[in-house]
């Protein structure tokens, strides 16, 4: 169960990266062209894409991994003869008789050799290990999410104990009129500290905008513009709830804190944040000199003064660095743009990456759980299996080099496998089981009437009825799945030799002979002892004889 779950995690990260990456490149190509706020809220496309486990039926990430699930056995199953290929394809060639270009070669060949070696190592080290890595990641979000949330509880008390209520009835009066303008129907508490440089905004429950202590009284006595616009600054966030949004990037963060893209997004939107509230502010300012009086508010809080308790994540502040000072001014000086050309290009991106966060996807957690052998599908035999079986079990999901070898060179049965036998298998196969890409192989192979019945067979199978724990719907085979597999046309036909190397896969993700017995009539010698000996690694209590099968 860890392990399907880990698998969910680093399909979504890879997923939403490349969200991530996609809205980062139009975001830098067209900044000038797209608002601030447009910048903003698109990033929430990336969010959902990283945190919800929810994708079409059809997804990059799905079909990624299915073509890898299809082809990885049995590219394996023939990588083995391609070093030996490649070298006798060299000898072969007239060449020079030259030792150094043929030491070259060689050097080159094992080269490659050694790297593929490594790579098999690695992956089995990990795939061994991968509930330690799935407790490892468990363990460092709920850390990382306890150490934002002792830092904000921190914060709160820190500022609650040095500041005081503002009592100033005509503060107080702005303060209300501002939030009638803005349609805020809860009071808003208004309080000064003389432990911070910058106007910041915190609280969910009780919000509370809390103020340096400084005089905010004009020469005549009367209330500062940079007061109003310090209040509608911070009463648009509250308005535009970004205090959530910005603890749901956080929340992220603490999910995928392995993911560097992620920060990145979270840098991006903590800018952004400032930028689009700057822009919700000088849309309500009627001329050049509200601007000009606003941008020096903007300076005055950016105080040399530095801060004596810092937590970004805790609140959301009036200034936060003089570089992002500086953009901000030169957006709030720019002159806007509200050309119907502009609207039409963020309704045309808004639904481009809309649909690229939908269609990049993710791997329910227990179809890949039994893609991957990763649970046992049927049965609890594995349970009993002794460590040494469990070990030979290991080194089967990888299998050596030789035993592949020994298939192929020596295969007795080269024969084409006809239509109606690829019906025969893929039938018997929608019965035993619902992983859709095992049935996949043969179908481009099956015959047209064969192909219509695997609906059917599928409403009718043994696991007919099955729920998907992601999705919570019926699994079934659909006609669009088998429609798009026919389309899949073979470059060569399909031989005993390929149905070896098939059902040596299955055997060795699922461990189930029943799943693999309706194909034992068409597989060589060599295959079938093959999927004996990996189903004997698995069940150490139960031995079966390729002799019987023959």
């Amino acid at each position: 169960m860890l392990s399907s779950i880990l698998l969910l995690l680093l399909s979504l990260s890879i997923s939403g990266s490349l969200v991530i990456i996609l809205i980062s490149i139009i975001c830098r190509l067209l900044n000038k062209k797209l608002s601030p706020q447009w910048q903003y809220y698109i990033w929430i496309a990336a969010i959902a894409r990283l945190l919800l486990p929810f994708s079409p039926a059809e997804n990059l990430m799905g079909h990624l991994h299915s073509s890898n699930n299809t082809n990885s056995y049995a590219d394996a199953f023939h990588s083995s003869t391609e070093i030996n290929s490649n070298q006798d394809a060299f000898h072969s060639l007239n060449l020079p008789d030259s030792s150094s270009e043929k030491s070259e070669s060689q050097n080159k060949i094992n080269t490659m050799h050694s790297f593929k070696t490594r790579l098999k190592r690695i992956l089995r080290k990990l795939y061994e290990y991968r509930q330690y890595l799935c407790i490892f990641w468990l363990v460092t979000a709920m850390l990382v999410l306890m150490r934002k949330i002792t830092l904000y509880q921190d914060f709160k008390r820190f500022i609650q104990a040095g500041s005081a209520p503002i009592d100033d009835i005509d503060c107080l009066e702005t303060l209300s009129n501002i939030e009638s303008m803005l349609g805020i129907q809860k009071p808003i508490e208004l309080w000064s500290s003389q432990l911070i440089a910058s106007p910041i905004l915190i609280g969910f429950c009780h919000p509370c905008i809390v103020l340096p202590q400084e005089n905010y009284r004009s020469e005549k006595d009367s209330l500062s513009k940079a007061f109003y616009y310090t209040i509608l600054h911070e009463l648009i966030h509250y308005k535009r709830r970004d205090m959530y949004y910005k603890w749901l990037v956080q929340m992220t963060l603490c999910i995928q804190w392995f993911n560097p893209f992620v920060y990145i997004m979270a840098r991006q939107t903590s800018r952004l944040c400032e930028l689009s509230c700057d822009e919700a502010v000088t849309a309500r300012l009627k001329s050049d000199s509200e601007q000009k009086e606003y941008a020096a508010t903007l300076l005055a809080a950016m105080s040399t003064k530095p801060y004596t308790y810092k937590e970004q994540t805790a609140s959301l502040t009036l200034t936060e660095n003089k570089k992002l000072l500086k953009e901000r001014m030169e957006f709030i000086m720019r002159k806007k743009e509200t050309a119907m050309s502009k609207k039409l290009l963020t309704a045309v991106l808004t639904a481009a990456i809309a649909a690229a966060s939908i269609y990049s996807g993710s791997l329910p957690a227990d179809t890949s759980a039994a893609k991957n052998g990763t649970e046992q599908i049927e049965g609890s035999s594995q349970s009993n299996t002794p460590e040494s079986s469990i070990s030979e079990n290991t080194t089967d999901i990888f299998p050596e080099k030789d035993t592949l070898k020994s298939i192929k060179s020596t295969n007795s049965k080269d024969n084409e496998i006809t239509a109606e036998q690829a019906d025969e298998m893929a039938l018997a196969l929608t019965n035993k089981i619902w992983v859709w890409e095992w049935v996949e192989f043969f179908v481009p192979y099956m015959s047209k009437e064969g192909a219509k019945q695997l609906v059917s067979a599928s409403k009718h199978a043994e696991w007919a009825g099955a729920v998907d724990q992601t999705t919570g719907k019926k699994l079934k085979f659909t006609k669009k799945q088998i429609n798009r597999a026919r389309k899949k046309a073979p470059s060569e036909p399909l031989t005993c030799r390929d149905i070896d190397s098939h059902a040596l896969m299955i055997m060795q993700s699922n461990g189930d002979w029943d799943c693999i017995s309706f194909m034992l009539p068409y597989m060589s010698k060599k295959g079938i002892q093959a999927v004996t000996r990996c189903y004997n690694s698995k069940h150490g209590d139960e031995k079966k004889r390729a002799a019987d099968y023959y």
